[in-house]
């Protein structure tokens, strides 16, 4: 069915379907330059709006007060993370910008944007890629579009006042992934923490320089995601020892890092399963310092 004909359907405007397609809450293929929904996903579509008005209703006869509330953490971000994984998959930057917009709209914050709808989006369609369900150049054209989004969100990350210390963010040399890094760097910035973020593929001697130079420098965390730049995540924090001794701790993150076990092996002081598990840590590590 074309737009059109959905508008009519659901007696609306033939711009507020396109708005629904574009922030992924009604799906839709594009074929020929021409928007096409099929009727089963827009029986959905009416079925879940019919549920959500009902809801609505009984929450307001019960006196339940403000209906507008973000679910951090539940199904509300599943629902924004899926809606972006279908634009991101389809190449449609701009409807991944509108999903996002909407998200921001519904009382989410950037934080949470980030933590539990862009990342678990770009979880999925990594894993994806790896089952051979995704063609490469799908997961390529995703990162792209994710890291020009988050170009325009960074600098709605800053924090004015007095930075709590440095921390450094980097990938190991070999390690070709930096996008979970300038995902990461915001939150902390938002945090307080002044952060170094050295990007991804940096060889341990360079490492050992900028924690060298580095002001305040309050931690290291080193992000790999394959088993092959292991050795290299182990001689990055030995050369942040080398210059910075015990003082500054050593975290290590990634899909290539399985247990608290294995951190230690590497030499770090304390494995990371997230970003929301690094930040918790550092803001401990301040606790203890004051």
């Amino acid at each position: 069915m074309t737009l059109q004909e959905v508008a009519e359907i659901l007696d609306v405007h033939y711009m507020t379907v396109y708005r629904y397609v574009r922030e992924g809450m009604l799906p839709a293929d594009q074929i020929n330059r021409s928007w096409q929904i099929s009727r089963a996903d827009l029986k959905e579509f009416q079925a879940s709006r019919l549920s959500s008005s009902k809801n609505k209703k009984s929450i307001s006869k019960s006196g339940g007060g403000s209906i507008k509330k973000a679910r951090h953490g539940g199904r509300d971000e599943t629902v924004w993370a899926d809606r972006v994984l279908a634009r991101l998959i389809e190449g449609d930057e701009a409807g991944v910008a509108s999903v996002i917009n909407s998200a921001l709209r519904s009382t989410h914050n950037l934080q949470s944007i980030y933590l539990d709808v862009l990342m678990p989006a770009l979880a999925t369609i990594g894993a994806r890629w790896e089952q051979g369900k995704l063609d490469i150049y799908v997961e390529h054209r995703a990162t792209e579009i994710v890291s020009r989004l988050i170009g325009q969100l960074s600098s709605k990350f800053s924090r004015r006042g007095v930075d709590r210390g440095t921390v450094i963010i980097v990938a190991p040399e070999g390690e070709q992934h930096s996008l979970s890094i300038a995902l990461t760097a915001d939150l902390l910035r938002v945090e307080g923490w002044k952060v170094m973020n050295l990007g991804a593929n940096l060889p341990a001697s360079e490492l050992a320089k900028a924690a060298k130079s580095a002001q305040n420098l309050v931690s290291v965390c080193i992000a790999t995601t394959m088993s092959s730049s292991l050795q290299e995540t182990a001689k990055s924090i030995l050369a942040v020892r080398s210059v910075s001794g015990s003082k500054v701790k050593c975290f290590v993150a990634g899909l290539a890092i399985k247990s608290e076990d294995q951190a230690q092996e590497l030499g770090a002081d304390l494995w990371v399963a997230s970003p929301r598990e690094l930040i918790v840590a550092l803001d401990l590590m301040g606790q203890k310092a004051n």
